[in-house]
């Protein structure tokens, strides 16, 4: 029985933006879950953000990567925190500038006490870069549970999808959800799974949830 899809937990469009924060000791007092968002800059974070809280222009998006520079917060019904993080790889942005970011993301791994799952994005077209594969080894490394979610899955037919997602699961051992902003694939997934990690009290893992629910 799938509890998750029988009793909704969140109304995702109950969401707001908080606040943007040039560091993690700047978060507002609480003890809401945390989930944080990571990815390159040219990855669909903002769409598929916006895709997500089901709200129209919320996150601002930009047809020039490198533009989200801060922790943006947004508050999901109450009940959840969505970290936006800064995204990484823009090979354009200045050598000090990229500092900034990936010290900036270090640090709020390193405070995040509330924090219960990073949504790692990846092009499904590209699949995993080496910034992607450090972030993932450092995030193994913190104890720190994430989530690979395969963006722009509709750019692909369904068998060249299907390849791209094994090779990304080889590449990084565990299977992405494939998700599109522009028809919603996967959202309804990728949101129950956020509930079950974030807000749920089970003890189930995110291997054994999504085997469970992809059968």
């Amino acid at each position: 029985m799938n509890i998750v899809a029988d009793s909704k937990r969140i109304d995702w469009p109950n969401t707001c933006f908080v606040q943007s924060v040039a560091d993690a000791n700047q978060f507002p007092a609480g003890d809401w879950p945390q989930v944080a968002v990571a990815g390159h800059s040219n990855v669909g974070k903002s769409s598929l953000l916006n895709t997500l809280f089901g709200r129209k222009g919320l996150v601002k998006t930009s047809k020039n990567p490198g533009c989200t520079r801060l922790l943006n917060l947004f508050e999901v019904d109450a009940q959840l925190l969505v970290v936006d993080l800064p995204g990484y790889g823009y090979a354009r942005a200045p050598k000090a500038e990229k500092n900034r970011w990936a010290r900036l993301i270090d640090d709020y791994f390193s405070h995040a006490t509330e924090l219960k799952l990073v949504l790692l994005l990846l092009d499904i077209r590209h699949g995993p870069k080496d910034s992607d594969l450090q972030l993932v080894e450092c995030l193994n490394e913190a104890g720190i549970r994430w989530l690979p979610v395969a963006t722009k899955a509709d750019k692909l037919s369904g068998n060249e999808r299907s390849r791209r997602l094994k090779e990304m699961k080889d590449a990084i051992m565990l299977a992405p959800i494939p998700t599109s902003s522009l028809k919603t694939m996967g959202i309804e997934q990728l949101r129950n799974v956020i509930e079950e990690e974030a807000v749920s009290n089970s003890a189930d893992t995110i291997e054994s949830w999504l085997a469970r629910t992809t059968r």
